[in-house]
């Protein structure tokens, strides 16, 4: 499947540079994961140009999804669900504020569409939603941006030393971040005294 993938990038032609930046934007707007677009825009852009669309087509398709919540959403929301439980949704947003909503960026477990849908169905305000989501999403655009164009690379030319260098900075960043999630987890979970 990876070598279909990298084949197509190769006879893509131009195709592939508008092709990947909206696929990215449609991801951010769809349950699919995110991860996907990352390593397309690191194979078909290399690992910096991936980086920077798959960040910003991301950042641009998080915010159509807030914005659709927000105008549409929320008033069909207000029609099905008594409104103390909307109050109390606003509240817990408004409460945990951005350090919640930053964090649930940077674990990578945390499905993208779900926390931009639900981000825009709460009076969170549209700001912090934009830099939040704009700083949260950085670690994993590089990281999966510069594993693809590793896989590229290494798949286009299975000696390739570049390829096994960004593959392995790609990995190596994807590490970094698991460990980070796991440790913010571990202190989450301790008991203060």
């Amino acid at each position: 499947m990876l070598e279909d993938l990298g084949s197509w990038i190769e006879s893509s032609g131009d195709l592939v540079y508008l092709a990947a930046p909206l696929f990215t934007v449609v991801v951010a707007i769809l349950p699919i994961p995110a991860e996907i677009p990352a390593v397309v825009n690191g194979m078909a852009f290399g690992p910096w140009w991936g980086s920077l669309v798959t960040w910003f087509f991301a950042l641009v398709g998080a915010q159509i999804s807030f914005e659709i919540a927000r105008r549409g959403g929320r008033p069909l929301c207000a029609r099905f669900v008594p409104p103390r439980w909307l109050e109390r949704a606003d509240a817990a947003a408004l409460t945990a504020g951005w350090p919640a909503l930053l964090l649930l960026r940077l674990v990578p477990t945390v499905a993208f569409t779900a926390v931009n849908w639900a981000a825009g169905l709460t009076t969170l305000r549209r700001r912090t939603f934009v830099w939040t989501t704009a700083v949260g999403i950085a670690p994993g655009a590089i990281a999966f941006s510069a594993t693809g164009s590793g896989l590229h690379e290494f798949l286009r030319d299975s000696g390739s030393a570049g390829g096994a260098l960004w593959l392995g900075l790609g990995l190596v960043g994807l590490l970094l971040l698991a460990a980070i999630v796991r440790h913010r987890r571990a202190s989450a979970a301790r008991p203060t005294a």
